[in-house]
């Protein structure tokens, strides 16, 4: 475990896959749970996931039923970004790129084909190249882009796959229209958590296997971020980023000690 000195942390901020759960629908880490009571002990703690393939209602469940969730309000998704975000601007109408187990979840958005925004919602390994024209042509005639997430790639069992994040190049790529992004890295996202917690952003911590979209964007941020070595990390992950991680942790395990919640 890197050493560290401990952070001033308002509330918790922690990463699902890879950091509580061996996959999106895996087993709890070892120590997940015992750690989970222990910072619930001394902090305000929050479930910050980028997982947009499970609906918020099937993930609240799963992760009660595996001890890592005690309440479904501290629980944050991206979903809950682009439902209070999209409408406030009149752009919760247009062209979605959702999966059909995804679509419940979104039908406060209307599909139109000349409607002001574009959202991707998934990493369409079941679409073709074909299937995403009418997205690329709407964003060439102006729609507003935006995407739940921009994660590179995430681990499904032993193998390493693409995530949103590879979708919205190709589209902004072709089209020259950057996505906002909804889920973290986004300052929408933290926002959230913040005022759910009455906590200001810079007394926030993020934990997190994802060295450039959970950690290092929240220290750019103003956050504390601490990079575990589970999940997607590779080794030397944390010298490929920056701003560099407050601290690299082995596991969950060693995360309330960092915090002094041990």
């Amino acid at each position: 475990m890197a050493e560290a000195a401990r952070p001033r942390a308002g509330v918790v901020c922690l990463d699902v896959d890879g950091t509580l759960t061996d996959g999106v629908r895996g087993p709890a880490l070892p120590g997940a749970v015992s750690a989970l009571r222990a910072l619930r002990a001394r902090l305000p703690v929050r479930l910050v996931t980028n997982t947009t393939s499970v609906p918020f209602r099937a993930l609240a469940e799963y992760l009660a039923g595996l001890g890592l969730l005690d309440s479904n309000d501290a629980l944050f998704t991206p979903h809950a970004v682009a439902r209070r975000l999209l409408p406030s601007r009149g752009h919760d109408a247009g062209i979605l790129i959702a999966d059909p187990g995804q679509r419940e979840e979104l039908a406060w958005f209307r599909e139109d084909p000349a409607g002001p925004a574009v959202l991707l919602a998934t990493e369409a390994h079941a679409w073709t190249v074909d299937a995403l024209q009418p997205a690329f042509r709407r964003l060439l005639d102006g729609a507003t882009f935006y995407s739940m997430t921009r994660n590179r790639y995430f681990r499904r069992g032993d193998a390493m796959v693409t995530d949103v994040g590879a979708v919205a190049a190709l589209l902004a790529y072709a089209s020259g229209r950057e996505p906002e992004t909804l889920g973290k890295p986004s300052r929408a996202m933290f926002e959230a958590v913040a005022r759910d917690a009455g906590s200001a952003i810079e007394e926030m911590a993020m934990v997190g296997d994802d060295a450039e979209f959970d950690v290092s964007a929240a220290v750019a941020l103003g956050m504390r971020g601490a990079l575990l070595r589970t999940g997607k990390y590779r080794e030397g992950d944390e010298a490929r980023v920056t701003p560099p991680p407050t601290a690299v942790l082995d596991s969950i395990r060693d995360v309330p000690a960092w915090l002094g919640a041990a």
